[in-house]
């Protein structure tokens, strides 16, 4: 399927050949710690050198790279640089590109590159480094694959790798495959956790993930590496400290640095001495006596200049202020800085406020906010105090009412020291940030500002494209369980780029419920009905996203105080795909405070319980009309005259009136489960609420496939929605193959990384693949990858139900089965398991063993084998399994030949194993030929390719010319994958196909060939069960055309040859008579039917030769009889092509 056996081999002699030192098994090359500061920007590494620079190693982290990033302790093995690459190699490697180095992983190889330092005696240890694409593949079309880098880090080199989620880097949608051009370059840094201080030895890696999508894998490169202790203090900014706002009984102090940190201050009596930064800190003199004040400014914003206003100080006094700052990692500047200052000698006129700003957050365009208040305080006035507000803000002594820009206090509104309150209201007339401020000024008084600030938002359209998202827009996270998962930005996965949210609770410490929370909804201002739509993503297995609704949430407490209403949300049930939930009305909901939130939920952490959810393009819109459902029913196989089991749908619409909904031909409606009918009309009240319809299947006539669309009807509406489907065609009719890889079914081998072969609970993937085969009710099942007798066993008494007995025979022949058994991978055996009652197998064979036998014994060789070992030959021994079979439906006979395959997989772009698998299909398709020319063959299993063209990019099929012989072959799944069918239900690929010979065309049921997905039935599929859906074929198989046996007699001395064969425009038939006779020549089609008049041939004694004219015969199969008189004395089949 997709297992490079032939690196596995040479890993395992590797594993050998290495046993001898397992220090490079167990951690890698013991690289020597490198001291602090480092810096590397490759410049020096010449663009051909194969040798790491020190400290740094590229490294095996395990054989198979996952979605997840891996942090196993131990590492597989170290692994060479590779020279002058460049986007264009595909090769999975460590890669010298010029002045960077990087990595390529393959299915088969996870890599990492590591780097090895030492902190001992240093603290606040940084990495900075630039991360960057060189070679990406990506065309968004067969080649959708994103994947992340992230950095890693240990203390020492026994335990697991940490990753740091911050440094995560994707790999983007920017192509490239040529040169050595940084693509999406981006500098990271960050500060490793205090348990890297004072080490002997730290490791950091960098390494990726498989996030989404499929086809070739990007590589990843990094330059610029610094690795440093911060040891430099805070600088203060120029002008920084100072004193502003003097009065006669205080002042402002302000400070500004150069990074995030703290400023301490003390003011003391002029003339004092200078306390240490110890004594500033503590806020006390030289003495360690009390200062006058002391505080301390939480700069944590190295643009913002921060300011402390200090009260309290005497009219006309000198003073001197200390202080010193510090950084965010305790580095301290070496001296203090010393202002001195004197309050004013005269009293000044003072304004002051209890609130230097105000934020308003999120409010809806055209909206005003709620007031929020402050108080303004004003102290010695000689005249009025005048306020006035920057545009979109507006101010008030009234907290409901009398909201203008400016406003005016009397200096007797002070009095007593009464301190009256300011109201303030925000009313954004756009989306986006707003700020300004509210200046207050009075005669002889310094100005005093508070600054305003706001975002006007629209809630009801959400595109999640900003990375801040949940912190500028009004929408929110709130965590009720779990503290390290959240809902975030995500720009790997979106339904409309660049970004979206995600949240995926596996790396939780226990439990996870986290809500993502909509803005307030003003939904009482819309006049039509509120109508709700979003897309969302689900991916592994887990519990379902939760939709809900209130109406007296408080927008910024926890939301479980409040009352919530669950919603249907229509999400997703198959994974890795964007559906789009719409129509969902919230006219019951319209208020002026109403929530709508998203609720993910696990119960704990790891395991299956932990799905990824994604969520895009959220829209509420005010319409005057909605039809909500487009219902997809497959009622399955129903006998003609018999009505099946009812299913059932909601039926909303509003706007429309009264509505008349009608079922397609052979379908009926109901709205009680009792009393069907044609057709319903669902009233305009009920449409609102949303009304339960019932539907049933009553096909009146035999057909393969019976469907059609509801029409609905109602004031301005008339259309069809939907699709319900049925078959009329008895099963018991047709002769029903299926192809169906099932995954190392069965396997308990743990491979070399640990890791278990395929799906883990066995009995669950029985479970599974029984329910699977008994939908689908075939007769033969040809499947690929069985590891294990016993579950086979197993899994033919589950479907053998219904009066049905299965059996099956088994190929001896898979990839290295030459050998003993490995402890480390498991077997893939070709099974074909077949119905007892409507089978019976004649003898099977393994196709090509003794050719392979006398390969692997070196007596004979492939001429012009890719790669040149002719035992790499259908996977080294995986070769195709023949089972010739009798079938008998309805007392109908016919002979079968079923060739069950699974084909050499891919190893990404690895052009070498295409050529491989096409060289072995083409070896195949000439063996039919040349010996089987008239049997009626049925080749399926899995391709590892698609027939349309290549899963290789660029490349036609490696079953091309299978696939354009349509004489000899019909590729029954060539349709269906041009129309976007796929099997592979990892990464959207179709590899799992059917092609028979022309001569099984006749009894093919038109358009029965299908895949059917099992996510929709069976929970987490892919990872209980396969990676592969199944597709299956279905034949009304009509008893060959033969000649009465009455009619045929033996004759001696006579020998016929017909040339050439297949023939064009004519054919020649060669007769060697030894008694003489003349004969008549006829023609016949495959049903018996004459071709024309008989041709008289005249036979002497002897060989003599006549040529007949082909041209008007149409394509396909011929029998042509010799006949003497009335009995026939040869017959022969000719092709016309």
């Amino acid at each position: 399927m997709k297992h490079n056996y032939h690196l596995r081999h040479l890993m395992a002699f590797l594993s050998f050949f290495y046993c001898l030192s397992t220090t490079v098994f167990a951690q890698g090359t013991a690289l020597i710690a490198q001291e602090l500061p480092f810096a590397q920007n490759f410049t020096t590494l010449d663009a051909a050198s194969t040798t790491y620079p020190a400290g740094f190693q590229g490294w095996t982290a395990s054989t198979a790279p996952g979605s997840s990033f891996n942090t196993t302790a131990t590492l597989v093995a170290d692994r060479a640089l590779v020279a002058s690459s460049t986007a264009a190699t595909s090769s999975g490697n460590f890669h010298n590109y010029n002045g960077k180095i990087g990595f390529l992983n393959t299915g088969s190889l996870d890599l990492t590159i590591g780097f090895v330092f030492k902190t001992l005696g240093k603290s606040g240890i940084a990495v900075e480094y630039d991360a960057m694409v060189i070679r990406n593949p990506y065309n968004g079309t067969s080649n959708s694959r994103i994947n992340e880098l992230v950095l890693q880090y240990r203390v020492g080199t026994a335990d697991a790798f940490i990753t740091l989620l911050p440094t995560v880097y994707a790999s983007g949608t920017t192509a490239q495959t040529s040169g050595t051009a940084e693509v999406n370059s981006q500098k990271i840094k960050v500060v490793l956790p205090s348990e890297c201080d004072n080490k002997e030895v730290i490791q950091v890696r960098w390494i990726s993930r498989q996030v989404s999508g499929g086809g070739s894998r990007p590589s990843f490169a990094i330059d610029n590496i610094s690795v440093f202790n911060d040891v430099t203090p805070p600088v203060n900014a120029d002008g920084f400290p100072k004193i502003t706002n003097i009065l006669s009984d205080g002042f402002d102090f302000s400070s500004k640095l150069n990074e995030t940190g703290k400023t301490y201050f003390v003011i003391l009596p002029s003339g004092s001495a200078a306390p240490n930064a110890a004594q500033i800190k503590a806020g006390t003199n030289a003495s360690d006596a009390a200062a006058l004040k002391a505080a301390v400014l939480e700069i944590s914003d190295a643009t913002v200049v921060y300011s402390k206003n200090s009260t309290g100080l005497a009219l006309g006094t000198d003073y001197v202020v200390y202080s010193i700052s510090e950084d965010a990692i305790g580095n301290i500047q070496a001296e203090s800085n010393k202002l001195d200052v004197t309050t004013s000698s005269v009293v000044v006129p003072s304004l002051s406020t209890t609130k230097t700003a105000l934020d308003f957050s999120f409010i809806e365009q055209n909206f005003s906010s709620i007031a929020l208040s402050y108080q303004l305080q004003a102290l010695n006035l000689s005249g009025a105090v005048t306020l006035s507000a920057s545009q979109n803000f507006t101010i008030s002594k009234n907290e409901t009412s009398g909201f203008q820009s400016t406003l005016v206090f009397a200096a007797e509104d002070f009095n007593t020291g009464t301190t009256p309150l300011v109201y303030v209201k925000f009313t954004p007339t756009a989306t986006g940030l707003f700020s300004g401020q509210i200046t207050h000024e009075s005669n002889g008084a310094s100005t005093k500002t508070v600054a305003v600030s706001g975002t006007g938002i629209n809630p009801y359209i959400q595109d999640f494209n900003d990375a801040n998202v949940l912190t500028n827009s009004g929408w929110t996270e709130y965590s009720v369980a779990g503290d390290k998962i959240k809902w975030v930005s995500t720009t790997t996965r979106f339904n409309s780029s660049p970004a979206a949210v995600q949240i995926n609770g596996y790396s939780e410490t226990g439990a996870s419920k986290d809500w993502l929370i909509s803005p307030n909804l003003r939904l009482d201002t819309f006049d039509k009905f509120p109508l709700l739509s979003f897309y969302s993503r689900k991916f592994f297995s887990g519990t379902p996203l939760k939709l809900m609704i209130s109406l007296d949430y408080d927008g910024k407490s926890n939301p479980e105080t409040a009352t919530w209403t669950p919603l249907e949300g229509d999400f997703p049930t198959t994974t890795g795909t964007f559906k789009q939930s719409q129509y969902i009305n919230l006219e019951a909901y319209k208020s002026d405070h109403t929530f709508i939130a998203w609720v993910y939920e696990t119960t704990n952490s790891g395991g299956t319980d932990t799905a990824e959810w994604t969520l895009d393009d959220v829209k509420i819109t005010n319409e005057t009309t909605f039809l909500a459902l487009n219902p997809t029913l497959n009622f399955g196989e129903v006998a003609p005259n018999t009505a099946s089991a009812s299913q059932s749908f909601i039926f909303m619409a509003g706007g429309y009136g009264d509505i008349t909904v009608t079922a397609p031909a052979d379908y009926q409606l109901s709205v009680d489960n009792s009393n069907f009918q044609s057709n319903l009309v669902i009233s305009a009240t009920d449409g609102v609420a949303g009304k339960i319809i019932y539907a049933r299947f009553f096909p009146s006539s035999k057909a393969l496939s019976i469907s059609g669309p509801l029409t609905v009807v109602g004031t301005g509406l008339n259309q069809e929605i939907g699709l319900l489907n049925g078959s009329s065609l008895p099963k018991t009719e047709t002769f029903d193959i299926v192809t169906y890889n099932l995954e190392f079914f069965g396997s308990n081998v743990i491979g070399s990384t640990g890791t278990e072969f395929g799906p883990t609970d066995d009995a669950l993937q029985i479970e599974n693949a029984a329910k699977v085969m008994n939908t689908l009710n075939a007769d033969v099942y040809a499947v690929q990858e069985v590891s294990d007798d016993a579950a086979l066993d197993l899994l033919i008494q589950k479907i053998s139900i219904n009066g049905k007995t299965f059996d099956k025979v088994i190929s001896p022949a898979w990839s290295y089965s030459f050998n003993a058994p490995e402890a480390d991978f498991p077997a893939q055996k070709l099974v074909v398991i077949y119905n007892t009652q409507t089978t019976t197998v004649k003898k099977s064979r393994v196709m090509f063993s003794k050719l392979f036998d006398e390969i692997r014994a070196g007596s004979k060789t492939l001429t012009n084998y890719p790669g040149g070992v002719s035992a790499s030959f259908f996977s080294s021994g995986r070769l195709p399994y023949m089972v010739e079979m009798e079938t008998n439906i309805g007392g109908v006979k016919k002979d079968l030949k079923i060739i069950d395959i699974h084909a050499r997989a891919n190893s990404g772009s690895d052009i070498a194993r295409y050529n491989m698998r096409k060289y072995d299909v083409e070896l195949l398709k000439d063996s039919l030929d040349v010996n089987y020319p008239d049997a009626n063959l049925i080749i399926l299993g899995d391709y590892n390719d698609d027939v349309d063209e290549s899963v290789i990019a660029g490349n036609p099929s490696s079953y091309q010319k299978m696939v354009e012989d349509n004489v000899r072959y019909n590729p029954l799944t060539l349709e269906i994958s041009k129309a976007g069918a796929f099997t592979y239900l990892s990464s959207g690929g179709f590899l799992d196909h059917i092609i028979i010979s022309n001569e099984l065309t006749k009894d093919y049921v038109p358009n029965s060939t299908l895949v059917y997905d099992p996510r929709l039935d069976v929970a987490n599929y892919v990872n209980t069960t396969s990676d592969h859906g199944p597709v299956i074929a279905r034949f009304e198989l009509k008893a060959d055309a033969t000649l009465a046996i009455n009619d045929l007699i033996a004759t001696k001395g006579l020998s016929v040859m017909a040339y050439p064969n297949p023939a064009s425009e004519s054919f020649n038939i060669v007769i060697n008579s030894e008694n003489g006779q003349d004969l008549s020549l006829n023609i016949y089609d495959i049903l018996g039917r004459a071709m024309g008049a008989p041709t008289q041939l005249k036979g002497p004694i002897g060989e003599n030769t006549t040529k007949i004219n082909s041209t008007k015969l149409p394509v396909g199969i011929y029998i042509y009889t010799l006949s003497n008189g009335n009995k026939v004395v040869f017959k022969g089949k000719i092709v016309k092509k």
